[in-house]
């Protein structure tokens, strides 16, 4: 199965995506945080090109709320790179990584909400392009969490040995995707 996060500048399916990541990984091989960590595949996206040639959209509030995050998260997000992908080659990167794994279209992508799935879908279909999964496989982590382990915000415990939450670097997409495997796996009834 995988588990996929994006980083938006809005909570529309139109908002430009910042960045994405995936992990494919197999529950009963019981991988570790940092092996999760190790065998994600990240995407920094051009933000300006989706905003120029797609029209993709930012909301004020959400670029607000980037600028009270921590200065290396903001960073990452939001400061273009050299190296940032146009919104073509990012999803081609990301369905290239999917598709690697057999029976790719017959696996669970888990993500936190709907938005993930609606911002990445809606900029594969602006662009003309084939999504990353067929909709589908999509399924929210918050559900699973909630009903698995009594938890009523969508977060539980995790309970492995070598977890250390503090670890943890919030709204980084690898960080993201892999707490929320560690949760689906291991995590602590309330």
């Amino acid at each position: 199965m995988f588990i996929f996060d994006v980083e938006t500048l809005g909570v529309e399916s139109t908002a430009v995506v910042l960045s994405a990541a995936l992990i494919h990984f197999d529950p009963e091989v019981k991988p570790d945080y940092q092996t999760l960590l190790d065998s994600a595949m990240y995407v920094k996206f051009n933000a300006k090109e989706q905003i120029q040639n797609y029209k993709r959209t930012v909301d004020p509030n959400t670029l607000d709320w980037w600028k009270k995050q921590h200065e290396y998260v903001r960073g990452m997000a939001l400061d273009p790179k050299p190296d940032d992908l146009s919104a073509a080659d990012g999803l081609s990167y990301l369905r290239q990584f999917v598709r690697k794994f057999p029976g790719w279209e017959k696996q669970t992508m888990w993500a936190r909400g709907s938005l993930d799935q609606l911002a990445i879908d809606s900029l594969a279909t602006k662009l003309a392009l084939e999504p990353i999964t067929n909709y589908n496989m999509w399924r929210d982590v918050r559900t699973a969490v909630d009903l698995l382990y009594g938890s009523t915000n969508g977060y539980c415990e995790v309970e492995h040995p070598t977890f250390n939450r503090a670890a943890v670097i919030k709204h980084h997409p690898v960080h993201d995707c892999a707490l929320d495997a560690m949760m689906l796996m291991y995590g602590k009834t309330v």
